[in-house]
């Protein structure tokens, strides 16, 4: 249960992608989709940014930089199947 909650809301359950990357809960399979789902979820941000269409309080900009957090931290977890 935790897994589709951290799914739809991988935000609110994570401090930060890196939160994510060093936690002991889940497996990097599981790390990844979590992650593949934040992607999409501020892919759609940026889009509604440009878009003038971010709700009230939000600040420009932080969308951008926390996509750049998960995309690299996407390509430092270990591919599925392997041992390192």
């Amino acid at each position: 249960m935790k897994l589709q909650y951290a799914m739809k809301n991988p935000n609110v359950v994570f401090v930060s992608p890196e939160t994510l990357a060093a936690s002991a809960e889940f497996t990097a399979e599981q790390k990844r989709a979590i992650l593949l789902q934040w992607k999409d979820q501020l892919q759609q941000l940026l889009v509604a940014d440009e878009e003038s269409m971010l709700f009230v309080g939000a600040k420009p900009g932080t969308s951008a930089e926390c996509l750049r957090r998960v995309t690299d931290t996407m390509t430092r977890l270990p591919l599925s199947g392997s041992t390192s």
